[in-house]
């Protein structure tokens, strides 16, 4: 039943400008120094550390966007689903709830188990990088309240990021404590949701809180509320998939002499989804079954995703070099529930449920050395370890029509699938300023990885006299070593305009397979995908600081793709076929008069297989899921003032994501389809208010429009006959209307 625990993925004109405060997609200015820029025109510069240096963001060689915490805060975003479309190249597919979720970057997203794009919170990696914590659909979804920004990479990140970040990475960047000043913050909302009978809701806060010079705290919280929309047509339960989220941070700063810093923090967040926001669809004619916002499930399908993370952060100048410490810990958990009530029903039985907790013990050690800045040569040398603990259990249970479970049968099925990841990586970087106005980077990294993996299978359907005892228990190893490298020569042509050439691999790990007693025909262990990625691109800073964009180039070529195969009833990975990725994603932002922001995003995406791939049924040619091929968004804001110290403000989005795959076109599973085409969608975000230096009051609205417009991943649902029952699509969440207040201290 190993096909049915991965539960998501396996069973250009753009027309509009509108209005909401987003002056900081395209133009990525720091939350601090926005109202400057919105009374005066002129952005505020904002550094990034993608390079793991603090430094501009127009002056990194790399293709990269940043969002500022504020930034989403106005959007009011709860999830990546709310930001994600104004970042050029960036696709996210929804998987239910919040925490669910595929990612893409410049149309490299997954096709097996693991995910191709990085989580970071600061300098720390989430989830695991295996394919065994179904990490392609489970996605940590961080609130914004205590966010810097966001920063979101695009291409390859193997050197200095390593495994997992192929196809790019997102970092959240937290705010730091600060010994300087006390500051504070509190906030709430209160919301509608269109087809929803109830309200949604949540507070918000923070405060900065120095000791004395050397030594402050950070504290921060948050709880949010969104009412269900999504009706149950088999058991007339209206709007049953309402979501929680909640969580905290605490963060103690303490700077012993003006050279040396030690920081340590703990974070928690919480989502929980009552239901899953799916809309059943016919699996022949793709329409409604129910209705345009109505599922038909027999049972419950909760979610709920939890994260604890520790970290100490070192950091040390000793003047010849930096020296930065990053240790982390960290606790992932994420329990689903699928219901398999029509999947069982040829057996004769009413009604099912199958439950799957992974559980991810992470720890992580970093250890880099960095030149001083501004040199002739600068370099970046470093060590990495991590070692993952994972546990995966699948329950099936059976019940009877009242849901009562069924004497003598459960577990109906249990399967108990460990497994440890383990890796050290050694990495540099080094930079030659050869003239004021060339320079050229390069980078190499090594890194090795030993797993292992088992799968216990126990449960009635196997032996009714001990359902809990395993009855079979079959072992896997791997072992595999990956170099990764990136060449970057780079032209300044003058003080405000760059350009590049970047040339970079990247790698997801192979990992072992097991191999059930009687299956011939797969192999033990897959190996490493493979990404060669070739970027150009241009910066420039125009207008006195009023202007700025950023455009760039890609190509890609994919090797030695990791797919899964079906023999008899069991699953693996293995490696087949390839694929190439070109197009181009372009951001840029204009200030042509005091207080008005207009901005852009434009991404083109031709993501294809280059080579035939039987073993999923697709030929080449073939289109990758979750690629549009054209995605942007149109931004404005103005910002005046109205009386004494109130200043007003107007404005708003407008998002477009083409129509894209839900999984590889033409792709099957066990000889059936995987996935649908979904249409394009057509968003807009608006937002006005007023504020003073302390006070913000504002107005929004998510998806004024109401477009009921459906989000990849779509997948095909089948009985144990293979019997097509329905497409679980998730959609969009409705028009979502509000009024938002934020006070300062």
């Amino acid at each position: 039943m190993r096909m049915i625990g991965d539960r998501r993925g396996r069973t250009l004109a753009l027309l509009l400008m509108a209005s909401a405060a987003l002056p900081g997609i395209a133009l990525a200015q720091t939350s601090q120094g926005q109202s400057q820029a919105q009374a005066t025109g002129v952005a505020a510069e904002l550094v990034v550390t993608a390079e793991k240096r603090v430094e501009p963001l127009q002056n990194v060689p790399l293709s990269v966007s940043a969002v500022p915490g504020r930034t989403l805060e106005q959007l009011h975003a709860t999830d990546l689903q709310d930001w994600s479309g104004y970042v050029a190249g960036l696709t996210v597919g929804d998987n239910g709830a919040p925490g669910e979720a595929n990612l893409a970057i410049d149309g490299i997203g997954p096709i097996a188990a693991a995910s191709e794009v990085g989580i970071y919170v600061n300098d720390t990696p989430v989830g695991s990088s295996s394919s065994f914590e179904g990490a392609r659909l489970l996605t940590l979804d961080l609130m914004p309240y205590d966010l810097d920004r966001v920063e979101v990479l695009r291409g390859p990140q193997g050197t200095l990021y390593g495994a997992s970040t192929m196809g790019g990475l997102i970092k959240y960047v937290l705010d730091d404590p600060d010994p300087s000043h006390f500051s504070a913050r509190v906030g709430g909302d209160l919301f509608g949701v269109s087809h929803s009978g109830e309200e949604g809701g949540g507070g918000r806060g923070e405060a900065n809180m120095p000791v004395n010079d050397q030594l402050a705290l950070r504290v921060s919280g948050f709880y949010e509320s969104t009412p269900g929309y999504i009706d149950d047509a088999t058991t007339g339960r209206k709007d049953d998939n309402p979501v929680t989220q909640w969580g905290g941070r605490a963060a103690l700063l303490w700077r012993p002499t003006a050279d040396v810093s030690v920081e340590a923090s703990a974070l928690y967040q919480r989502n929980h989804s009552d239901n899953q926001n799916e809309v059943a669809l016919d699996a022949t004619t793709q329409q409604p079954i129910a209705g345009p916002l109505s599922n038909i499930n027999t049972r419950d399908e909760p979610f709920t995703q939890s994260l604890q993370l520790y970290d100490l952060t070192l950091n040390w100048n000793l003047h010849w070099a930096q020296l930065t410490s990053v240790s982390s810990y960290q606790r992932f958990d994420n329990t689903t529930t699928q219901d398999l009530s029509a999947f069982i029903a040829p057996f004769g039985l009413p009604q099912s449920d199958l439950i799957e907790n992974l559980n991810l013990g992470k720890f992580t050690q970093e250890v880099r050395l960095a030149s001083p800045e501004d040199q002739k040569l600068e370099w970046l040398a470093g060590a990495y370890y991590t070692h993952e603990d994972a546990t995966n259990h699948e329950q099936i249970s059976v019940y009877d029509s009242n849901g009562v479970l069924l004497p003598g049968l459960n577990p109906f099925e249990l399967v108990t699938l460990p497994s440890t990841y383990q890796e050290y990586a050694f990495f540099g970087d080094l930079t030659y300023h050869f003239t004021d106005w060339f320079d050229l980077a390069g980078g190499l990294r090594y890194a090795h990885n030993n797993q292992t993996f088992v799968e216990q299978e126990a449960g009635a359907a196997l032996d009714p006299v001990h359902p809990t005892t395993p009855v079979l228990t079959v072992p896997g190893q791997s072992s595999e070593g990956v170099w990764t490298w990136q060449v970057s020569p780079e032209v300044h042509f003058n003080p405000s305009t760059m350009g590049y050439l970047r040339v970079a691999t990247g790698y997801q790990p192979g990992g072992p397979n097991v191999i059930l007693p009687g299956v011939t025909g797969l192999p033990t262990q897959f190996f490493s995908s493979r990404l060669t990625d070739y970027q150009v691109g241009v910066k420039s800073t125009l207008l006195d600081g009023r202007a700025s964009l950023d455009l760039s180039a890609f190509y890609i070529d994919w090797s030695k793709i990791q797919v899964s195969v079906l023999i008899g009833n069991q699953s693996a990975v293995t490696n087949a076929g390839s694929a190439r990725s070109q197009g181009f994603d372009f951001s840029g932002s204009l200030s042509p008069i005091e207080g008005l922001t207009l901005g852009a995003t434009l991404a083109y995406t031709d993501a294809f297989l280059t080579s035939d791939v039987p073993s999923i049924g697709v030929v080449k040619g073939a289109q990758l899921a979750f690629a549009p091929r054209w995605s942007g968004s149109l931004t404005a804001d103005y910002s005046a003032p109205i009386a004494g110290p109130w200043r007003g403000f107007v404005g708003g989005g407008y998002r477009y994501i083409g129509s894209r795959f839900s999984a590889p076109e033409g792709s099957t599973f066990n000889g059936l389809p995987q996935g649908i085409k979904v249409g394009a969608a057509n968003v807009v975000d608006v937002h006005l208010g007023a504020r003073t230096s302390d006070l913000t009051l504002s107005l929004f609205a998510k998806n004024l429009f109401d477009e009921r417009a459906l989000v990849a991943p779509a997948i095909f649902f089948n009985d144990a006959l293979n019997v097509p029952i329905d497409i679980q699509a998730p959609v969009m969440q409705p028009r979502t209307v509000g009024v938002s207040i934020d006070k300062s201290f």
